[in-house]
């Protein structure tokens, strides 16, 4: 008598048959609800079915797959059944499966392809990681919008005084976008770029402060206005201008998770060019603990930040962390006997406890005009979001003289070249000297993939850019897997150069020396520079040498 096939993949006969019976009712996978009653892992199981049903087992490289194959079978069919040809030979397909039970999938594409079909077992995510690399992401939908009848996408087109909100959206456009967006935040992508090119339209996800361009469809050119159109009408934007940038907003759900999406449209000679910046509203603000600092950074920012007056700035490019900084110190010293009031452009994340205003220039509430506003509003503590012209930069320094603890941001490359900027900026020596009491400068830096790290020694070149050696310690680096979509890296913490305005200082301020002067005076107080910040995260096996090299510049 034969031992049923549950017995052998070590199944409980009333799971087996519940499972079965679930399969029959609901459509769903017996594999997929296997792995759920069973307990047993996806990979375990179906290395086990291979062993006794004669499948052979194999987890998929991307590099190995026959692309031509994409001729013969349709993405509409792969991403239907959740399958993956892999290769053709002798008019023999290898095909990715993931249900070995579902055997009329292999009839029905064997009779689609006029071929014979050995089915190879496989991982669901290596498959759909792998339909989305070789087919592009959405390229179901794209090929079902391609079919259709063109009519639908001309109204979008053809559209120049009427709102599209009028007319009937495509809903596989709406599918489409709504693709591009679920793939994104599940990527932990912060911003989404699509960039129209004269024969192809570019998408791109910028995760851990890093671009990487998404596989696409080759026709996703054919809907750019389609797809520029819906972007749009979410964004509450005019579809018919075309000609000037237009910025907007929306908010969406995903799941139980809601999301602000910053839309910016920018003309180009070949479409518009689309960005979205993904902020997810559930986010808790970060402590200063979680910020990357080292206790003596910690210590000296908890220090100055409980001072009741003075001008505290965060320098740094776009995307450096700043805001997120400034976030984290408001609040800490937030509390029921402090008015804190923000002026920011825009409100990234919601501060219990803080009035937060959010700039609008068509109305003329700029910056300048907010802080004059704030003053008679009995602060204690203002944030501005960022000091952009001089009558911004004057007025911040004024309000910290009178006794109002005051945050902000500039765009500099270091601590020493925000002291230079204010002064080109008009601002009186005098003023600058006695207002300011820090000065951070910070980059983000990605943290080292913690499941695939590994011991590794780095080239005499690197660590001649350091000016260090490596002896006696220990560097990492991630050699790339899964999780961190083989890059390395997951996550991001920052490195910090803070200058802490002493009486030395201010002396050379008054004086107006170079910026090197003051960088020299900072560094003989203790202040560490932005490499070797860096450098001390890459001892301490958190980051890596060629990070720290791509987000900071040798110091001359």
């Amino acid at each position: 008598m034969s031992i049923p096939i549950y017995k052998q993949l070590d199944i409980q006969e009333d799971v087996w048959k519940q499972c079965l019976l679930e399969t029959k009712t609901s459509g769903q996978s017996l594999l997929r609800l296997l792995t759920i009653k069973s307990g047993i892992s996806e990979e375990v199981l179906l290395k086990n079915i291979s062993e006794l049903l004669n499948i052979p087992f194999e987890r998929i490289n991307i590099e190995t797959i026959d692309t031509s194959i994409t001729k013969y079978i349709p993405a509409k069919i792969v991403t239907y059944y959740s399958v993956m040809p892999l290769r053709i030979k002798q008019n023999q397909l290898d095909l990715a499966i993931n249900d070995p039970f579902c055997i009329s999938v292999l009839d029905e594409i064997a009779l689609l392809c006029n071929c014979s079909v050995k089915p190879v077992l496989s991982l669901h995510k290596d498959i759909l990681e792998a339909i989305k690399s070789v087919y592009g992401l959405g390229a179901d939908t794209l090929e079902a919008m391609a079919q259709e009848e063109p009519a639908s996408f001309e109204i979008i087109k053809q559209q120049k005084k009427q709102d599209i909100r009028e007319e009937h959206i495509d809903p596989s456009v709406i599918k489409f976008i709504n693709q591009v967006l679920s793939d994104a935040i599940k990527q932990r992508a912060t911003d989404i770029h699509f960039e129209p090119f004269e024969d192809s339209l570019r998408v791109r996800y910028r995760i851990d402060g890093v671009l990487y361009e998404v596989p696409c469809p080759a026709n996703i050119k054919d809907f750019q206005s389609s797809i520029s159109s819906r972007i749009k009408v979410m964004a509450n934007l005019d579809i018919a201008e075309k000609r000037r940038p237009q910025d907007g907003r929306v908010d969406i759900k995903m799941g139980q998770e809601m999301y602000d999406l910053r839309v910016s449209i920018m003309p180009t000679p070949f479409g518009e060019s689309i960005g979205i910046r993904l902020l997810p509203r559930s986010n808790p603000i970060i402590g200063l603990e979680s910020l990357g600092l080292t206790t003596d950074e910690k210590r000296t920012l908890e220090e100055i930040i409980s001072r009741p007056y003075g001008i505290i700035l965060v320098t740094g490019p776009t995307g450096s962390g700043k805001t997120t900084t400034l976030y984290a110190c408001l609040n800490k010293i937030n509390s029921s006997e402090r008015k804190i009031l923000t002026i920011e452009d825009p409100i990234e994340y919601q501060l219990k406890g803080v009035t937060q205003m959010q700039v609008e220039p068509k109305i003329d509430f700029t910056f300048a005009n907010a802080l004059r506003s704030m003053l008679r509003h009995d602060p204690d503590v203002m944030m501005v979001g960022e000091i952009r012209d001089t009558e911004t930069a004057e007025l911040a320094v004024r309000t910290s003289l009178t006794g109002h603890l005051v945050f902000s941001t500039l765009h500099t490359n270091d601590a020493a070249g925000a002291i230079t900027r204010l002064l080109d900026m008009g601002i009186d020596s005098f003023l600058v000297s006695s207002s300011l009491l820090l000065i951070i400068a910070q980059r983000l830096v990605r943290i080292i993939c913690p499941v695939c790290r590994e011991s590794y020694m780095p080239s005499l070149e690197l660590l001649r850019q350091f000016d260090k050696d490596s002896n006696g310690i220990t560097l990492f680096h991630g050699k790339g897997c899964d999780a961190c979509r083989f890059t390395g890296y997951q996550g991001r913490t920052g490195i910090f150069e803070m200058m802490r305005i002493s009486d030395s200082i201010r002396e050379l301020i008054l004086k107006k020396v170079p910026s090197q002067q003051i960088r020299q005076q900072a560094i003989s107080e203790g202040m560490k520079l932005l490499r070797d910040a860096g450098w001390q995260k890459v001892k301490a096996g958190i980051t890596t040498i060629e990070e720290v090299i791509r987000v900071t510049q040798e110091q001359i």
